[in-house]
Order: structure tokens, then sequence, then C-alpha cells
């Protein structure tokens, strides 16, 4: 995989974790924190951070453990 590809790959995964991680942190501090707006704003920072930081971790695991998959599939056996 070229390294590019892995890039876009790692960056669309903390995409989507980013906006996974502030729809539930947004969610969660909305009813935590009793203040209008302050809740939901903290909660979808926070949960953006943290999805963010996940995303991309998960992402590079899959990547890596797809690129190992094929090596082994296509290599010839010792």
């Amino acid at each position: 995989m070229s390294e590019e590809t892995d890039d876009k790959a790692k960056q669309a995964t903390a995409m989507a974790g980013t906006v996974a991680g502030a729809m539930s942190g947004a969610r969660l501090l909305s009813g935590v924190v009793p203040i209008p707006f302050v809740g939901p704003v903290v909660g979808a920072v926070v949960g953006g951070v943290v999805g963010s930081e996940v995303g991309r971790r998960l992402g590079k695991a899959v990547i890596d453990g797809g690129e190992r998959l094929c090596e082994d599939s296509t290599s010839p056996s010792s």
C-alpha cells in the first residue's frame, strides 16, 4: 500500500472517530452538565479529541494488519 493511500485511510478513520466521539460526547455530557449549551459543546470537544485518536490508532492497526495478512498469504512458504 502506498504512503499516500495509507495517510488517506488514517485521515478517514480519524475523521470517523472525531464525528462519532463528538456525537457521543455531546449526548453524554448534555445529561451530566445541566448548563444549556456548555455540556454538549464540552462533550463534543472532548469526545472529538478522544474519538480522533482512537480512530487513528484503530485505522493504523487495521491497515497494518491487512498489509501483513496480504504479505503472509502471497509470500512463499518457508
